[in-house]
């Protein structure tokens, strides 16, 4: 997976967390996440995602300490513990960074990743590159149509 090299920024979209533990989505976002990171020492990472239910840290927390404890330096990591959709993840992002004017890349699962781009294009973001994470499950029977329907969701609600 060749990504659009030396971005300013990721932003990392959060999943699930099982009490403080990863679920599969986001541990393959965190994966893919640190595999930039260490490629392109000079990006900083937003990593987004509040605490929902069940979940004992917020998914920010959860892919810092995974990233920190994998050799990546917290002060290049910016936290955004409050959102609880991609509209939010991206628009709170996009508050943490200040400005729109620099160039993006939005990390997520390969099923989700065209409407991470999307939203981020919608909420302000000028440069947007997507940066898919694999993700390998029987879930995706699930993940996949229900991606369809938020698809069709966002693009009424006008965040497409």
């Amino acid at each position: 997976m060749n990504a659009k090299k030396n971005l300013d920024y990721i932003i990392v979209l959060g999943a699930h967390v099982d009490g403080t533990r990863m679920t599969l989505a986001l541990l393959e976002r965190a994966r893919r996440a640190l595999l930039y990171l260490e490629e392109n020492p000079g990006t900083r990472a937003v990593l987004s995602g509040g605490k929902g239910d069940g979940e004992n840290i917020t998914e920010a927390e959860a892919m810092y300490r995974y990233l920190t404890e994998h050799g990546i330096a917290g002060e290049r990591l910016i936290l955004e513990e409050y959102s609880t959709s991609t509209k939010e993840n991206l628009a709170f992002s996009l508050e943490k960074i200040g400005t729109g004017n620099c160039s993006v890349g939005v990390v997520t699962n390969n099923f989700h990743v065209w409407r991470g781009a999307a939203i981020a294009r919608k909420c302000g973001f000028r440069e947007v590159y997507t940066i898919p994470s694999r993700y390998r499950s029987w879930r995706l029977l699930i993940y996949i149509p229900r991606e369809i329907l938020a698809i069709i969701k966002d693009k009424l609600m006008g965040n497409l």
